[in-house]
């Protein structure tokens, strides 16, 4: 039997979420069907890392600067959209960041990237993300709204 949709963001688009009795998540195009939250949650923070991942090895191979090659994690957080930690080489993302578009995904990769090269928010640091994003103001005003 089908149960109620809600919609809920993908990418920047809206992704319909319909409720069945099934084994494992299914999705295509623009709708995903699951048994209940918690399959919804797992696959959304499965999904994310992939999306995360493939963005963060493009936006890596692209850096002129040298820089190590950093684990990726994926957590729900309240107040910030990535950290960087330099000791243990981790950038951990917003699992949230999943519902905005690509390329504000790529703008908070380059972000914790560029700092990497610079862990502060220098003028230095700034001119790193402006290379890669030359937009990031605009991104970032509509990540705060």
């Amino acid at each position: 039997k089908m149960q109620k949709k809600e919609a809920k963001n993908l990418l920047g688009e809206k992704l319909n979420v319909i409720y069945r009795d099934v084994k494992r998540p299914i999705y295509d195009s623009g709708v995903i069907t699951v048994k209940d939250d918690a399959m919804l949650n797992n696959w959304y923070k499965k999904y994310a890392k992939d999306v995360f991942k493939k963005y963060l090895d493009e936006a890596y191979y692209v850096f002129d600067e040298k820089i190590p090659y950093p684990i990726i994690k994926v957590r729900s957080m309240k107040t910030r959209w990535g950290v960087c930690n330099r000791k243990t080489l981790t950038i951990t993302l917003n699992s949230n960041l999943i519902n905005y578009n690509i390329e504000t995904i790529d703008y908070v990769i380059i972000h914790e990237l560029s700092h990497l090269v610079h862990f502060n928010h220098s003028k230095e640091f700034w001119k790193v993300v402006s290379k890669y994003c030359p937009n990031y103001k605009q991104i970032r005003k509509s990540l705060k709204e």
